[in-house]
């Protein structure tokens, strides 16, 4: 009886381990699900714009805001409304975003 609820235990154990992994990767992932909109983005602080922006992949950023208005090998460019315009910067010739910046033309 003693090692029936042992392994019990660790069967347990085990999928709440898994449940609370599965939990953090879906949340934390950079997966274009998380994203949010070109106009939800002219609205947040640029701190935030930069927590969530970062680490995203170029595909996916083209992949959710589309085409961005200008492009170069270490930036792109989209134009939100009101002329703010959201610049993205890459890491050396990398799709990877690092920074990113809000301004008003």
């Amino acid at each position: 009886m003693k090692k029936k609820t042992t392994v019990l235990i660790a069967i347990i154990t085990i999928l709440i381990l898994a449940a609370a992994a599965w939990f953090f990767g879906y949340h934390n992932r950079k997966s274009t699900d998380n994203l949010p909109s070109l106009a939800a983005i002219a609205q947040m602080e640029e701190a935030e714009v930069n927590r969530i922006v970062c680490g995203y992949r170029r595909g996916q950023l083209a992949e959710v805001w589309g085409s961005p208005d200008e492009s170069s090998p270490m930036e792109d460019i989209w134009t939100i409304k009101d002329n703010i315009t959201l610049t993205v910067n890459y890491h050396n010739n990398d799709d990877k975003a690092v920074i990113c910046g809000l301004s008003n033309q």
